[in-house]
């Protein structure tokens, strides 16, 4: 389950675009940010895909992605030119073909590498959606499990809505405003274009027709793209990526407080808590920033939970590559987080509103330095990023060693769940220490 949204100039603080996403997916399914050049190949090159070969193109462009570690494509991604792309898992009544082919995080990348603006990536999805088709394993452990894909793509002045069924597609221009998808079809009648085995039947509603009910159902994926949108219309005018992180982080309008284990699969900040109904997690995000200037801004967590993250500013041109494997890593950004979102998850609501809190403060000089670091050189920028990075890497770590003096709430069927993850990770408990008295969990 994931959520994308943009929000195009006409209604951000300075004329910006801004584009947004949250990566939904196994809860122990690690994520990774990665920064590729751009590059020339041989004419007759080809690329491995997550499940198929298909050839290459003679350059590709430079691309920063936000990926589940296993595969070769991303959830979402922008390049060198400022195109934006995430996908969304769309569940119809037709099934997906069983031949593999490309899966939606394939496309993406693809889509990225090929393209200098968001028309031009459209283009290239459908070509390569009607020539290879999508289908294989998308999600890590559960092999059998395949879906259809819906992409919100965007550039400096405009976005895009393209909804797949198989081979077939449709697509609508969006030129001013807001938008959001989730994991329901969204364009219903209202596209500009089609496939022509859809065109041909001519113009009807194509989630009535094609939109499966259970799982898109229980996904709360109508509520999510409704809570998105009645966020980025509240905040119209006043736009910017701290504020797009406040959405991202957003537990619905009256939850705020509440502790994860309460929550329900309705928010955009996505919480796993079983096996069987809420088994997504938020495991990355990003933000992408496009200036009137030119200048391309992304931000990633590189970690799972936005809510308990921090965003950094993932400067294209930087040598990044947070890398991430099945299993717990002390040296991996993501795992290291991993063990602080667990021991938070222990914890009481009240904890949680104090961590956030303070992540909130911390995160003040991040926003406010970014907006003229990125006019410096690309060293200064690097340097920059590095220097956030550490602070977090700190900021979590403290945070890590207070919660050893914090009491815990037990939640027998939540506790045993995370705990069965964690032990098959192999994620190392933090044991809980009787309080000291001069200590308190909001200590600065």
């Amino acid at each position: 389950m994931c959520d994308t949204l943009v929000a195009l100039s006409d209604i951000t603080r300075d004329g910006s675009v801004i584009f947004a996403k949250n990566s939904d997916r196994e809860p122990d399914e690690a994520h990774v940010v990665v920064y590729i050049p751009e590059r020339q190949f041989l004419p007759d090159e080809t690329v491995y895909t997550t499940h198929i070969e298909i050839p290459q193109v003679r350059q590709t462009f430079a691309v920063l992605l936000s990926k589940p570690f296993w595969i070769w494509g991303a959830e979402m991604g922008v390049n060198q030119w400022g195109v934006s792309i995430g996908n969304e898992a769309l569940f119809e009544k037709i099934k997906v073909d069983k031949k593999p082919g490309l899966i939606g995080m394939d496309l993406i990348r693809l889509a990225l590498e090929r393209s200098v603006s968001a028309e031009e990536a459209v283009q290239v999805i459908i070509e390569l959606l009607e020539k290879y088709g999508q289908g294989g394993a998308a999600v890590y452990r559960h092999k059998g499990f395949t879906y259809h894909n819906a992409f919100l793509v965007a550039d400096f002045k405009e976005a895009f809505v393209l909804e797949t069924m198989n081979r077939d597609w449709a697509v609508k221009r969006i030129s001013q405003g807001k938008y959001a998808i989730s994991n329901c079809m969204s364009l219903e009648a209202d596209y500009d274009r089609a496939s022509p085995k859809i065109q041909a039947k001519g113009h009807r509603n194509l989630k009535k027709e094609f939109e499966g009910f259970l799982i898109t159902h229980f996904s709360g994926a109508e509520k999510r793209r409704a809570r998105a949108l009645e966020l980025l219309e509240k905040n119209r005018g006043k736009l910017t990526p701290r504020r797009m992180a406040k959405i991202l982080r957003d537990h619905g309008p009256f939850n705020a407080a509440r502790h994860p284990a309460e929550m329900n699969n309705g928010c955009l900040c996505m919480h796993a808590a079983d096996p069987l109904i809420r088994q997504s997690q938020t495991a990355g995000s990003l933000i992408v920033e496009l200036k009137p200037d030119g200048r391309i801004l992304p931000f990633a967590t590189g970690t799972s939970a936005p809510c308990f993250s921090v965003f950094k500013p993932v400067f294209l041109g930087c040598p990044i590559n947070w890398r991430a494997e099945s299993t717990f890593d002390p040296q991996s950004l993501w795992w290291q987080h991993e063990q602080l979102h667990r021991e938070l998850l222990r914890c009481d609501a009240r904890v949680l509103v104090d961590f956030r809190n303070e992540r909130d403060e911390f995160e003040e000089f991040i926003w406010k330095e970014t907006e003229f670091i990125s006019a410096e050189p690309l060293e200064a920028r690097c340097r920059f990023l590095e220097e956030v990075l550490q602070r977090s890497l700190k900021f979590e770590k403290d945070w890590l060693h207070r919660l050893q003096f914090v009491p815990k709430k037990s939640r027998f069927f939540y506790d045993k769940f995370w705990g069965k993850l964690s032990k098959r990770n192999g994620i190392p408990s933090v044991q809980t220490e009787s309080p000291r008295p001069e200590m308190s969990v909001s200590e600065k």
